[in-house]
Parts: C-alpha cells; sequence; structure tokens
C-alpha cells in the first residue's frame, strides 16, 4: 500500500497547478490548432505541458477557444433567459 502511495504522491509532484502562463496557453492553442480538441490526457503530454488532461480541457473550453463570446450579455438575452427562468425554473 505504501509503494502505490509514494507512487501516486510523485506522478502528483510533475504536474503543474496555479494561474497558467502565457506560453502554457500558446502551446495548449497552437497544438489544439493543428491536431484537433479531445483526448486531452495525450494532448497535455505530447504539447509538453505538465497540466492534467481535465485543466487543459477546462482552460479550452472556458477561456481560449476561438469562438468563446466574451462579451457581456445583450438585453435580449437578458430577457430571454429571465423568461426561460419563469417558465422552467432552475
Amino acid at each position: 500500500m505504501a509503494n502505490i502511495t509514494l507512487a501516486v504522491t510523485k506522478q502528483d509532484e510533475k504536474i503543474k497547478k496555479g494561474p497558467w502562463t502565457l506560453v502554457e496557453d500558446m502551446l495548449l492553442t497552437s497544438y489544439v490548432t493543428i491536431h484537433g480538441a479531445g483526448r486531452w490526457d495525450v494532448l497535455a503530454k505530447e504539447a509538453g505541458l505538465k497540466r492534467n488532461g481535465r485543466n487543459c480541457r477546462l482552460r479550452w473550453v472556458n477561456y481560449l477557444r476561438p469562438n468563446l463570446n466574451h462579451n457581456y450579455i445583450t438585453p435580449e438575452e437578458e430577457r430571454l433567459i429571465i423568461d426561460l427562468h419563469g417558465r422552467w425554473g432552475n
């Protein structure tokens, strides 16, 4: 049992945590642009990132993908949200 714990601890030391750097964002973006999104664990290793696949996927989906809308919602969208919430709830 101690060997399993030791192996997991050593593996976790290789995973970087904390804020993403501009270089990491560029590596992730260029890799996804060339190879496509998916197989995030493999992508993290092949792109040279010291992050796990889940972190790479979340960074791509929530911050880096080109079709992500960074604008505020419009008044029309706000009215639609309120209307749908009134009809369907949370």
